[in-house]
């Protein structure tokens, strides 16, 4: 308990001293001691200084199932222990539809599963993390089965109908009998529900879904939908990019929710990506990378800011890497390093032994630098270790101690400053196959910025 002398302590000098204790822990501490205190600490203006000088501290990974919080001897797991119960509940988000209405044709949602189906409880529909950025977490309603457009043929009039599914679907469906779906001439963005939360203080917003007026611009049948979450800004609160794959464009929809108003706006690009699913993509400074071991040359950015991309070619160091790189992963990451600089790590693998290569583009320069050569843990097998991206100053990569079919996978981070690398946690997942695992930063819901 403070005493009384420390009670009387003008607040602008107690503003001072709090912001002088080293840890996110121990302001916390403090602002049980007293009231007085408390009333300092959770006010507005402390809050936004707090979090300009300390960086919120690593959580966990939060996938499809579930959240994994930090371990001993990690920094951060006694935080993490205690708030892994927030992180990892959704529920207080309300869910689109009951799971009983399932069962009904008449459902807005059933065309997810066929007429009768009901999947077993732990497959029910549910909100999925998706992206994870500034405490925030956006969520989308699917199962834990990863959702995905299938074309089925109707045998009355030969028409095509396009519809979601998830993998269970597709094995339990007779392919001969009729599709019970909603009959729709193709599945568009409108189909898609999200929304955003803060699941420390509890707070969420449910996204509107895609207007089917601009849904449905689109004359191409939609391949693929990715949902992202964009820093924020104070006239930005809360923006979400949703990136759609056509067969010849990409559509970004984009909606902005300020305190005035909340819209969705629209812009194609006639950009060609190579084949494949959009692997996973890295936010550094408002901006956001796409690496992919198909993309041999190039990256692609997107200015979250002006909604436009761009292309970043790999000369220079990379060209010495393409030789080098192992496996179909996602093998590089863009970090956050160096003002006026792009930063990336790439994974290289030669006769068993895993390293990291440090790369730099500096502004207005053409060619690519190594900074520096990292080894990685030794314990891994060929192929068995893979980068997991980046965020807030850290690269993430997973490594499975027994091989390719060990379920306990190793998750371990990078300081970009330090290079110092330190065991996060240990999780369960088919290592040919990981779960998408978002890193989650937060403060305590106590010294968080405000969000309102």
């Amino acid at each position: 308990m403070a005493s009384p002398a420390l009670a009387t302590i003008p607040e602008d000098l107690l503003v001072e001293i709090f912001l002088r204790l080293p840890t996110p822990a121990a302001l916390s501490r403090a602002a049980a001691a007293c009231t007085s205190f408390r009333r300092t600490i959770k006010s507005r203006a402390f809050r936004r200084r707090v979090r300009s000088l300390h960086q919120p501290p690593l959580l966990g990974f939060m996938d499809a199932g579930g959240f994994h919080p930090a371990e001993a001897p990690h920094p951060s797991a006694p935080l993490a222990a205690a708030l892994a119960p927030c992180a990892e509940d959704f529920s207080f988000v309300p869910p689109v539809v009951s799971s009983a209405s399932y069962l009904s044709s008449a459902s807005p949602s059933a065309s997810y599963f066929p007429v009768g189906f009901l999947p077993d409880d732990e497959e029910l529909p549910r909100w999925r993390p998706r992206d994870a950025r500034d405490g925030r977490v956006l969520l989308d309603w699917v199962s834990l089965n990863p959702r995905f457009v299938q074309m089925w043929g109707d045998p009355e009039d030969g028409s095509d109908v396009s519809v979601l599914m998830d993998a269970n679907e597709l094995a339990d469906h007779d392919p001969g009998a009729r599709a019970t779906w909603t009959k729709r001439e193709r599945c568009n963005a409108a189909d898609f529900h999200l929304a955003v939360c803060d699941p420390l203080s509890r707070r969420y917003e449910l996204v509107p879904t895609i207007p089917e007026d601009f849904a449905a611009r689109p004359e191409e049948r939609l391949t693929e939908f990715v949902p992202m979450l964009a820093p924020t800004t104070e006239d930005e609160p809360i923006k979400v990019i949703c990136m759609a794959r056509y067969e010849t464009k990409l559509v970004l929809f984009v909606f902005i929710s300020t305190p005035t108003t909340s819209q969705w706006r629209m812009a194609a690009f006639p950009i060609t990506i190579p084949p494949g699913g959009l692997p996973c993509f890295d936010c550094v400074r408002g901006y956001f990378y796409w690496t992919k071991m198909e993309w041999r040359d190039y990256l692609l950015v997107l200015d979250t800011r002006t909604m436009r991309f761009s292309y970043v070619h790999l000369t220079g160091y990379h060209v010495q890497l393409r030789e080098q790189s192992i496996g179909h992963r996602r093998l590089s990451a863009v970090v956050v390093g160096r003002e006026g600089a792009i930063e990336m790590f790439s994974l290289v693998g030669q006769k068993g032994s895993f390293t990291l290569h440090h790369t730099s583009l500096q502004n207005g320069s053409e060619e690519w630098k190594l900074e520096k050569i990292i080894p990685l843990p030794g314990q891994y097998e060929d192929y068995s270790i893979s980068t997991a991206g980046a965020a807030e100053g850290f690269l993430f990569f997973r490594g499975a101690p027994e091989g390719l079919n060990n379920k306990n996978v190793d998750y371990y981070s990078l300081e970009v400053k330090t290079y110092e690398i330190t065991k996060v946690c240990s999780k369960r997942e088919l290592f040919c196959n990981p779960k998408h695992a978002l890193p989650y930063f937060s403060l305590p819901t106590l010294l968080s910025e405000p969000s309102d």
